[in-house]
């Protein structure tokens, strides 16, 4: 377990330091695309040390829970794809050079990081093995300080309209009476214009 744990712990540290514009000094305008492939190598390095595991499950669950653990699986797989409409797939995957205006898509005015909350929806309905919990521990400590560090970033560029943005609506968890209204977003959205873009790699 102290591996597995181990290993989380090695993927965050190097997602962290190579986040942004880090590897663009070795790799160019390919810098994202780099970087996503090592984040792919070393979120496969947990997961396999895990399957090396003898897992345990920590308690018997009834047959009703398993088909509504399906059903938040199939809601949270549509809503991922659904999101997908309000990002561009090639600046993300680094398969081209794009700037990133600061908006605020129907998702980002009730959560500031829509994919971290769906994922932990997913890590959290999953079949709780001994194994599973120590990743699942691991997965949220990482979205929850990865956030942070995301945010730190994104104010060095957007240090008004951001910061606003982020004592208005919650990180990782939506909140009844937190959200982003549709007046503020345009003026949010319109004083991001003035400020610098985000550039993809």
């Amino acid at each position: 377990m102290m591996l597995l744990a181990a290993s989380w712990l090695l993927f965050g540290i190097t997602h962290s330091l190579l986040a942004g514009t880090t590897l663009n000094r070795l790799f160019g305008r390919y810098g994202r695309l780099a970087f996503n492939g090592i984040a792919v190598v070393m979120t496969a390095l947990p997961f396999a040390i895990s399957a090396s595991i003898p897992a345990h499950m920590l308690w018997d669950e009834p047959d009703y829970l398993r088909w509504v653990r399906y059903g938040i699986d199939a809601a949270v797989v549509l809503a991922f794809i659904f999101t997908l409409k309000f990002y561009s797939m090639p600046g993300f995957l680094g398969l081209k050079v794009e700037t990133w205006p600061l908006t605020f898509s129907p998702w980002h005015q009730w959560v500031r990081h829509p994919w971290y909350f769906l994922a932990l929806i997913f890590i959290w309905v999953q079949p709780m093995t001994d194994t599973w919990l120590v990743s699942a521990l691991c997965m949220t400590l990482y979205f929850v300080l990865g956030s942070r560090m995301e945010e730190r970033r994104i104010l060095r560029v957007h240090p008004g309209s951001y910061a606003e943005y982020c004592r208005i609506v919650p990180g990782l968890i939506p909140w009844r009476g937190r959200a982003l209204d549709e007046t503020t977003r345009q003026r949010l959205e319109a004083q991001a214009q003035a400020e610098p873009v985000l550039k993809s790699v």
